[in-house]
């Protein structure tokens, strides 16, 4: 099902300076935007074959949702790469796993779903189709 990792995602609480820091250990940029109806800013480093997606919330309760009180930064969700979203949904949810949309949701140039932790042994999984939208 799943074909290889295709990023990290982690939530900081300063995007800014957390890119500083990847781009201080040689990493470059792939794509940077703001997300609004997600209520996130994101950017993509290379890093590998793979990359980090660094993940700032944008609203007080965003923030508290995804990085918590306190925390500098947290892996937030493993995001694979598939060949076709619609199917993989349909497939995981016949192995009872849940999933936060019931349509997938296109990002910059991907289409997207992701698992319930809960659901998925307490693993967030991003399911990831490059270049479908």
């Amino acid at each position: 099902m799943f074909k290889r990792i295709d990023h990290i995602g982690v939530v900081v609480d300063d995007l800014a300076a957390a890119r500083s820091f990847l781009e201080s250990l040689g990493m470059r940029l792939e794509r940077a935007q703001e997300v609004p109806e997600r209520n996130v800013k994101i950017a993509f480093y290379f890093c590998g074959d793979g990359r980090i997606e660094l993940i700032e919330p944008t609203t007080e309760e965003a923030r508290r949702r995804r990085l918590g009180a306190g925390n500098q930064a947290r892996i937030e969700h493993i995001g694979v790469e598939v060949d076709d979203v619609p199917d993989i949904m349909k497939a995981v949810q016949g192995l009872g796993v849940e999933l936060t949309t019931s349509e997938p949701v296109p990002v910059g140039p991907n289409l997207n779903a992701w698992t319930e932790p809960h659901t998925s042994n307490g693993v967030q999984f991003q399911l990831v189709q490059r270049d479908a939208v």
